[in-house]
């Protein structure tokens, strides 16, 4: 079984034989970075012989014609065949080249023969592919995607399955008492680096001058070429500004001025490889001028950093409430200001805790959230329900966030008897079960690329596809009620038979 160790150094090894290749009489597209496909049933890697792609869908990837037989009316581990899914891949399937035109507008922006897209080849190519020492660009080299595996995955599996680096942690910078600067966290070419710190004259024009909607638009408003490889992680923040500010409507860069400030709260929770990067949040402070931004992050790998934190690191400044880091844009920017905070006391979100008794967020994000595939969740999404708290997230594929929305409702339904028993009024319950909507969207600042995924050719991106849980009121159904009349209450009892008609089973 290869190691982290093993692939990064074959990584290298390929991006040199790109980097050969792209020399005068060489032939890039003779190369390929494509991975290995593996069946869609039995997860078994498919060497030797061409795969069967479902003619149907063109999307699942199966050994054989026995495996698409056996897998159409029931998956693996109890979960649905793919003929319930074959007619929804097709129309996801037409968001193909959406995608591939996204990331085709990078000099780097190659598409496999398999259409995937072979971002470790990237990063080696510009020698920053690895896990200490290598900045913001720090990763475990794994293959599972998140410290903790979705609840819902069991059974054997043949597919390649690599172990993080040994001993790797995220946010293990913050051990140290010295933030990164420009050049040691991007280690790129001055040229390519998206700066932070601006000579008088270089910053990028007030944000409310321009229509920063896109990677092309981002890109040209801070003057830097897109042979730069940044959208690479800038993916990170600048999809918080999607939520934000076109998902659920908090925020915008026309919205404050110097005159009006805004002040914006924001819990983000789940952040793991983001706490190798934190000052590239410093983006918002840029893309959102005469506002004061507060985030919070939260989650498991923040619990494990701040729980090792000594004297004199950055993280220590976690456990004494302060924030971890800071920063102020230009005076020509709008003069914004960040303010980064680590909670450590526990690993998962809750309102009840000490610490956020009182200090409501504005907003709640979430990044390739998986919301059904890790219990915790669950709660945030009652909480929000229930206290009409804006929260909205990104999930890699467009069908994982259908699932998630059409999950929704069955949750709720799930913890209403328990919330009727431990005394949850009318207002609680209205919020709780009232019609909401579950929009879900095309990220237009997701990571450029498809997932390197074996089993699937469904458009599967970072941060590719938003959905809003909870919006404000303004952007949710609302049922008008007539001033000084008390919100009414939903029936109980009706409420509690339909319950009986929900199913957890493949949520819990």
């Amino acid at each position: 079984m290869p190691t982290a160790a093993d692939i990064t150094r074959m990584t290298y090894k390929g991006a040199e034989q790109l980097r050969s290749e792209q020399r005068p009489g060489g032939d890039p597209s003779k190369l390929d970075f494509g991975i290995v496909p593996t069946c869609y049933n039995c997860d078994i890697p498919i060497m030797g012989r061409k795969p069967l792609i479902c003619s149907g869908c063109r999307s699942a990837v199966f050994c054989s014609k026995n495996c698409h037989t056996a897998n159409w009316k029931a998956g693996r581990f109890g979960a649905q065949g793919h003929k319930f899914f074959c007619a929804k891949n097709k129309v996801h399937m037409e968001k193909v080249p959406q995608v591939q035109a996204l990331l085709k507008q990078f000099p780097w922006g190659r598409i496999e023969t398999d259409g995937t897209f072979a971002e470790p080849i990237v990063r080696a190519y510009h020698n920053v592919l690895g896990a200490e020492g290598f900045g913001y660009w720090s990763i475990p080299g794994g293959s599972n995607p998140h410290l903790q595996q979705p609840s819902n995955t069991s059974g054997p599996s043949g597919a390649l399955r690599v172990d993080d680096t040994k001993g790797f942690e995220h946010g293990y910078m913050l051990l140290s008492n010295k933030l990164l600067t420009d050049e040691t966290g991007w280690k790129l070419e001055k040229r390519l680096i998206p700066r932070l710190v601006f000579e008088l004259g270089t910053e990028p024009e007030l944000a409310s001058n321009v229509d920063i909607v896109d990677w092309d638009s981002w890109y040209k408003w801070r003057n830097i070429p897109k042979e730069s490889p940044a959208a690479l992680l800038l993916h990170y923040p600048l999809t918080v500004y999607q939520l934000l500010v076109n998902v659920l409507q908090v925020a915008g860069p026309k919205r404050s001025s110097s005159e009006s400030r805004q002040a914006l709260n924001v819990h983000y929770i789940g952040a793991e490889v983001e706490l190798n990067m934190l000052p590239l949040f410093s983006e918002l402070a840029l893309l959102l001028p005469h506002t004061d931004i507060k985030m919070t992050f939260f989650g498991i790998a923040v619990h494990s950093i701040v729980s090792k934190a000594k004297k004199n690191s950055i993280a220590m400044k976690a456990k004494q409430n302060e924030p971890v880091y800071t920063y102020t844009s230009p005076a020509s920017c709008g003069a914004s200001t960040l303010s980064l905070f680590l909670h450590g006391d526990h690993e998962n979100w809750d309102p009840r805790l000490p610490l956020l008794l009182g200090s409501k967020p504005d907003a709640i994000v979430g990044l390739n959230a998986g919301l059904t595939s890790y219990p915790a969740w669950q709660f945030v999404i009652l909480c929000c329900h229930t206290d009409n708290t804006p929260f909205a997230v990104s999930e890699y594929a467009e069908q994982s966030a259908e699932l998630q929305r059409d999950a929704i409702p069955q949750i709720i339904a799930h913890a209403l008897p328990r919330l009727h028993s431990a005394g949850m009024i009318g207002p609680e319950i209205y919020n709780l079960t009232r019609p909401r909507e579950y929009p879900i969207a095309f990220n237009p600042f997701q990571r450029p690329g498809q997932r390197n995924l074996g089993s699937v050719r469904l458009p599967n991106v970072p941060n590719g596809f938003t959905m809003r849980v909870v919006g404000g009121d303004e952007q949710e159904i609302i049922h008008p009620v007539s001033a000084g009349v008390p919100v009414p209450v939903p029936d109980m009892s009706e409420l509690l038979q339909k319950t009986e008609q929900f199913s957890l089973n493949r949520l819990d």
